[in-house]
């Protein structure tokens, strides 16, 4: 039987209108009936975000903006295309370096121009029987096993399918299981690497690395599996060995913008600065019109310039890059700047130029003083340092005061922010500040929390939620205020009044640890509370 795609909505996406024109005509020889088109990766990234898309085909080279890659990661990262949407990427260059590009980030399939009506009906019905299949399975091991019963030649992917399913379950014994099973009939890399994870799962590093570099020998482009030695080796703190596989990867596959971060960040560690500077511009080039861009990257690659070609040189690659940031400002990719403003600063006062320095400084706090800021990152210390090196005792003050009430129970910032302090032989004057700061917070804390215990809730919450406002930062303000909420809503009842604050502080907590313990036990708990208010109201 033909292929039908009456019922599909297909996005064409590609910037030479002769080739959209030719796809369109070929998936409406096949039935289509809904075919939209981008010229554009901004434009894909529109229409995905606008329309639930059955099928995308997207062209690897889109000209200037975002390439297709960067449009599959994105639309992957932000749940624009669900696990169900085909996503075949379309490429004119078959050299190696694309290709691999292409293959490690894993759309669901990829053809090499110039097309034909016979190749892309094959290749669409290989994979929109793929995905009918799965969409069968989700997540049910039994659905899975009938599958693997009614279709044999895909008894392979099945099984991974299988494995990845044990996996996410917490069947970690079941997951390895089938594995061990495949691995008896053939030396399959995906087979090993799952292997490898149930090992290093089980805390047995040693297996499960060996399990890994098997994968690799049997394929040595098995992309997951040296992520997982990279995970392993950072663990361990293996830098040195780390770097070397990390070098192997990007050879591989060097448009990956996650791992020349990683190898940049690694390098940067072990003092590699050729190799740092290398990864990070390599970085800074992906991350251009990528929703992954870090200025963590700009900043690496200038400290990296100036390790290896001196601060002038550092200065030129600031000039730069901030011609590149004023090219791109409103893009949807744009970074918190203020970093990069530290470093001119930094470099600019090493040089003896400080009336330039404290007008980056002053850029950088005004920068900083913009959502979202976070000041755990140790280069806010920093920036605190660097107004009191430019005589902006004010600045460096409030900034610190700050940083030290937001993070008053977080002994690794304190002891930073006193280092910063003995540094500049202030010893006794930090010493006053910082434990002048902290009292604050801790009086404000156990003020509400003893609101709270005395049954006064809403002035608790009153006065917890000012402090968090003032200090949006300070996750135990924050979990004080969803305890106090909790304990209202065991007291007075659920009400969507109160859900929508909770709403609110849960969206701060997680933005400052979401993998923090007490605020998963009280996610866990509010879910519970909701459901018990909702069988009462069905009740």
């Amino acid at each position: 039987m033909a292929l039908n795609l009456a019922k599909h909505k297909i996005l064409i996406v590609d910037d030479v209108r002769e080739m959209r024109m030719s796809l369109i005509s070929l998936t409406k020889s096949m039935g289509a009936r809904q075919v939209f088109e981008a010229k554009s990766g901004e434009e894909a990234i529109e229409q995905l975000q606008a329309k639930e898309i059955d099928i995308v085909l997207c062209d690897y080279n889109l000209g200037e903006g975002r390439d297709g890659q960067q449009v599959f990661e994105e639309a992957k990262e932000f749940g624009m295309i669900s696990p169900h949407t085909a996503f075949i990427m379309i490429t004119a260059d078959n050299s190696a370096n694309v290709v691999m590009a292409v293959v490690d980030h894993s759309p669901d399939s990829y053809l090499i121009k110039p097309l034909n009506k016979s190749s892309l009906e094959s290749r669409l019905e290989q994979v929109l029987q793929r995905k009918r299949i799965f969409k069968q399975i989700e997540s049910r091991v039994a659905v899975c096993d009938l599958m693997i019963t009614k279709h044999p030649k895909m008894r392979f992917d099945l099984l991974r399918v299988k494995s990845d399913v044990l996996f996410d379950a917490g069947n970690i014994d079941a997951a390895a299981e089938v594995c061990a099973g495949i691995l008896m009939e053939r030396e399959v890399p995906w087979a090993a690497i799952g292997m490898g994870r149930a090992r290093y799962l089980a805390g047995d590093l040693v297996k499960a690395r060996q399990l890994f570099n098997k994968a690799i020998e049997q394929n040595h482009t098995s992309m997951d599996a040296y992520d997982w030695l990279v995970r392993i080796g950072r663990e361990e703190g293996d830098l040195e060995t780390t770097q070397k596989t990390l070098e192997q990867i990007v050879e591989l596959s060097p448009k990956s913008i996650a791992r020349q971060q990683i190898l940049a960040d690694v390098a940067a560690q072990n003092g590699d600065h050729e190799t740092a500077r290398k990864a990070f511009n390599a970085a800074v080039g992906l991350g251009e019109h990528s929703c992954f861009a870090r200025v963590e990257d700009q900043v690496g690659l200038v400290n990296a310039v100036a390790e290896t070609g001196g601060p002038d040189e550092a200065l030129e690659v600031i000039e730069a890059l901030n011609k590149t940031r004023s090219r791109a400002r409103g893009s949807a990719n744009q970074r918190p700047e203020w970093p990069l403003h530290l470093s001119q600063a930094e470099l600019l006062f090493e040089n003896r130029r400080a009336d330039e320095a404290r007008a980056c400084i002053e850029k950088a706090l005004a920068n900083y003083a913009e959502e979202p800021r976070n000041s755990k990152d140790l280069k806010a210390i920093a920036l605190a340092k660097a107004c009191y090196s430019v005589d902006m005792h004010e600045q460096a003050q409030e900034l610190t005061d700050r940083i030290v009430r937001e993070n008053h129970d977080d002994d690794s910032i304190i002891l930073a922010v006193r280092a910063m302090y003995s540094e500049m032989g202030m010893d006794d004057v930090g010493a006053d500040f910082v434990d002048s700061a902290r009292r604050q917070v801790v009086e404000i804390n156990n003020r509400g929390v003893g609101l709270a215990r005395e049954g006064d809730l809403d002035a608790a919450i009153e006065l917890l939620t000012h402090a968090s406002d003032d200090l949006p930062g300070n996750l135990t303000i924050v979990l004080n205020v969803l305890q106090a909420i909790v304990a209202q809503i065991k007291h007075a009842g659920y009400s969507n009044q109160r859900q929508y604050l909770i709403n609110e502080y849960l969206g701060r907590a997680e933005n400052i640890d979401r993998d923090n313990e007490l605020l998963i036990r009280l996610r866990k708990k509010l879910k519970k509370m909701q459901q018990v208010s909702q069988q009462k109201i069905v009740a």
